[in-house]
């Protein structure tokens, strides 16, 4: 019988593949195939939120908390599609191939956060890995876009290697690739055995391969290069929707099979996370390209978020959703931003290309102005009660150091937010004036969330905790 809770997934498949062929007859008319893919997003996003049991069918999950985040996958899919599409078509650079693999690492993404088999999880990483190779090097034209795409796809496929042999050692030494029977094996073995030994071994791979993933030290050397190589339109999707499904599976997979080696893979994930901080907010310092200092603000944003995950406590569990879902928000505004701004017909490289924007186009300035005082943390913004919650979480949990440490790292973090401000608002341009796309409407809303949920945090918080309380039933 054909069962209700596949149809988001069976919707932007069977649509993706009418949109290619109807886009064969209708080559000239982009905009028409654009808006059908829009429109795959939004009937998929309202199929998202059926409600459904909390129920795995063999290796598929079906639950409030996978449809509540594939909800908002799609949500941000939505607004991707639509920077992109502005963006692209401003520079001459747009193809409906464009769209329709992205889609196809949308339903990886969506894969990803349902399975509830190892199996199913490798399968979901690489259809995302897959589309992430061609996007990468979507822009033929750039040397730089060619030079990412072949480095991520020989580190791409390193990691998947490393993925299938820890997944190859927890299925032989515990003769599942399901998530609770997985379990149930590993509660049951001798913490002295060779047995247990073996799988520990496959769980640190695991780990190893996800954090690349994830663009977590110390597996982090392919981001800047990626980010600064990609279209922008690819950076955003890069920085977004990956970053969650990823980060969902690592909850799944630490807080349901590995949740009885928490006593390991916590200490492991509170050094990655503080690597990760540490690392991405000393070495933007120096960054000139806009999206290498955005990269390597993402990797230490991504150290808040796994930092937090490894306390393995409920306030580290909805300090971990919070600050995953304030990323995604900013990150999208960031990106967005920059799809919208043009120097001298080009697109935003350097952080000199936003000198004098505030004398030219003062609203975008105070769009950018917005994005990263939240990402440097500053109140009444999202991102000061995101970074909040972690260093709260840490206080509670008795890890004063790392505390101190991480508030180190937010104030120095701030240097490099507070120049790209300084460029905006008190430097002049010396070469031609920049050319700026039309205002935007979805992208105020976008930034002027940042303040609002900032204003009225509560909002965000109970999203999370509800969040928070329906994987814990699941994982029980």
């Amino acid at each position: 019988m054909f069962d209700l809770f596949y149809i988001p997934e069976i919707i932007l498949s069977i649509g993706i593949l009418l949109v290619i062929v109807i886009d064969l007859y209708i080559e000239k008319q982009k905009y028409f195939s654009y808006l059908l893919i829009q429109f795959l997003i939004i009937l998929a996003s309202f199929y998202a939120l059926t409600e459904v049991p909390t129920h795995a069918y063999s290796s598929y999950e079906f639950s409030k908390f996978t449809s509540l985040i594939k909800f908002l996958l799609l949500v941000g899919a939505l607004i991707i599609f639509h920077y992109t599409y502005r963006h692209l078509n401003y520079l001459n650079n747009l193809k409906i191939e464009y769209f329709t693999i992205s889609v196809l690492g949308l339903i990886g993404t969506m894969i990803m956060i349902s399975a509830y088999s190892l199996l199913m999880l490798y399968l979901g990483i690489e259809l995302l890995s897959l589309a992430l190779y061609a996007l990468i090097g979507f822009n033929k034209a750039s040397k730089l876009s060619s030079e990412a795409a072949i480095k991520y796809y020989i580190l791409g496929a390193m990691s998947s290697g490393i993925l299938l042999f820890g997944i190859s050692l927890i299925y032989g030494f515990t003769g599942s690739i399901d998530y609770f029977e997985i379990a149930e094996q590993i509660s049951s073995v001798n913490n002295n055995s060779v047995q247990f030994l073996g799988i520990i071994f496959g769980m640190i791979f695991i780990t190893a391969s996800l954090c690349f993933k994830f663009g977590a030290a110390p597996f982090h050397i392919w981001v800047p290069d990626i980010y600064q190589g990609s279209l922008v339109s690819t950076t955003i999707l890069l920085s977004t929707l990956p970053k969650v499904a990823v980060f969902v599976v690592f909850l799944k997979l630490y807080f349901i099979p590995f949740i009885t080696l928490a006593f390991i893979w916590s200490d492991i994930l509170i050094f990655i996370g503080i690597a990760s901080i540490v690392i991405g907010s000393i070495f933007a310092l120096t960054q000139e390209n806009m999206k290498r200092l955005l990269a390597y603000s993402a990797i230490s944003n991504i150290g808040f978020i796994i930092l937090a995950m490894g306390l393995v406590t409920d306030d580290g569990l909805n300090a971990s959703l919070y600050y995953t879902i304030v990323y995604s928000f900013t990150a999208l505004a960031s990106f967005g931003i920059i799809t919208h701004i043009t120097s001298n017909s080009h697109g935003i490289e350097d952080i000199s290309d936003l000198a004098g924007l505030s004398k030219t186009h003062p609203y975008f300035a105070i769009l950018i102005l917005i994005t990263m005082l939240s990402s440097a943390g500053i109140p009444p913004l999202i991102g000061f009660h995101a970074k909040l919650m972690v260093i709260q979480a840490l206080i509670n949990n008795s890890y004063i150091i790392l505390s101190v440490l991480v508030v180190l790292m937010t104030v120095i973090s701030a240097y490099y937010y507070l120049r790209i401000i300084k460029t905006i608002y008190f430097e002049n341009r010396e070469n031609l004036i920049s050319t700026y796309t039309r205002n935007n409407i979805l992208l105020s809303i976008n930034v002027i969330l940042l303040l609002g949920l900032g204003v009225f945090p509560f909002i965000m918080f109970d999203i999370t905790s509800y969040l928070a309380s329906i994987l814990v039933d699941i994982s029980i």
